[in-house]
């Protein structure tokens, strides 16, 4: 089950850094933040998820930008709280 919650999270992600087209990427951006974030939370503080970790923060990382460079409002939808 583990390595399932492991596996959507990184095929989302992998999907949403390669989606070509404009229409389907914020979607595609949201799920895989989504599924980032849910499995985040189910993480422990072990050091075998160390590695899960860091990798999840990269995603994180890359997302935002994703959502900087091709989702015009997001940074100042960001700071206002709209939607």
């Amino acid at each position: 089950m583990k390595a399932e919650r492991s596996l959507e999270w990184q095929r989302l992600y992998r999907k949403a850094i390669t989606e070509s087209d404009p229409e389907r990427l914020p979607e595609d951006i949201a799920r895989a933040e989504a599924a980032v974030l849910s499995r985040l939370k189910h993480l422990t503080q072990d050091k075998e998820d160390e590695a899960e970790r860091r990798a999840i923060n990269e995603a994180l990382a890359a997302l935002r930008v994703l959502k900087v460079r091709h989702l015009p409002g997001w940074k100042s939808r960001m700071w206002t709280g709209q939607p």
